[in-house]
């Protein structure tokens, strides 16, 4: 149990250094997903070797599995899969019943899994525990929700070994994470129009989409339009938006220092 609770935060450590950052400057934020090409990713402890990521970028999303391989000393060893979806539009959307599962075992078995959580608005992690018993491989697939636009799914296959990685594979072995941007803006401002009928509201002459269900810090839960009615002509606002179907989508306001976000 020691020995996976070390490997877990090992391969968790890897996975917070990449950078998966947000770029802040002054009111406009970039945020790009991006392993550069140069660094090598392989990690080996109690006799595991944990070699690069697999990734999939098929439709908006993107899917990354550290590792891609895993070689282990015997049969019978547990290995620890950490899978990361960044999302292209924020969460929650209109097809908020996506999931991440696996599929095709072929000489493991999956012991565990975790929780899926949303570390952000844009992320999404997940842990596995597999059991190696013999050379063999899983397929790890993110799936879109239902009736999404912008794919049907991400799949990666993750493989096993029992033994060790030859020197060239482990040299070789990198994390390569395609680009994925995602325009953000913060504006801050006195509110000059709230359009219930349209279901936006204008501040620093910037027109801001409210969509979906809210929350405030003591859990309150309010729709579109409550959270609208609770904006002010006049009132100082602070608000986080995303650039998504060509408008501008709030995905968190605060309001009198009283944080609202969307979800």
């Amino acid at each position: 149990m020691e020995r996976r609770i070390a490997i877990a935060f090992i391969i968790c450590a890897i996975i917070t250094a990449m950078p998966f950052a947000v770029k802040i400057a002054e009111n406009s934020i970039e945020s790009s997903t991006e392993i550069p090409s140069s660094p090598n990713i392989t990690t080996t402890l109690g006799g595991i070797t944990y070699i690069g990521s697999a990734v999939s970028h098929e439709g908006s999303d993107l899917l990354c599995v550290i590792p891609a391989k895993a070689y282990v000393p015997e049969a019978g060893t547990e290995v620890t899969l950490n899978v990361t979806v960044k999302f292209k539009h924020a969460q929650p959307c209109p097809y908020s019943d996506w999931e991440i599962l696996t599929e095709n075992p072929v000489n493991v078995e999956v012991v565990s899994e975790s929780e899926t959580k949303l570390t952000d608005a844009y992320t999404a992690v997940k842990q596995y525990t597999v059991k190696v018993l013999g050379n063999g491989s899983l397929d790890v697939v993110f799936k879109y929700g239902s009736g999404c636009p912008y794919g049907t799914e991400e799949r990666v296959t993750v493989y096993f070994y029992i033994g060790t990685p030859s020197e060239e594979e482990m040299t070789n072995a990198s994390a390569q994470i395609p680009k994925l941007n995602i325009t953000e803006k913060i504006i801050t401002g006195v509110i000059e129009e709230v359009n219930l009928e349209e279901r936006y509201f204008v501040v620093n002459s910037t027109k801001i989409a409210v969509r979906g269900k809210w929350k405030s810090e003591d859990g309150t839960e309010y729709n579109w339009r409550e959270m609208l009615a609770l904006l002010k002509v006049g009132e100082k606002v602070e608000v986080k938006a995303t650039y998504e179907d060509g408008e501008w989508k709030a995905y968190e306001i605060t309001i009198n220092g009283k944080t609202f976000v969307k979800g």
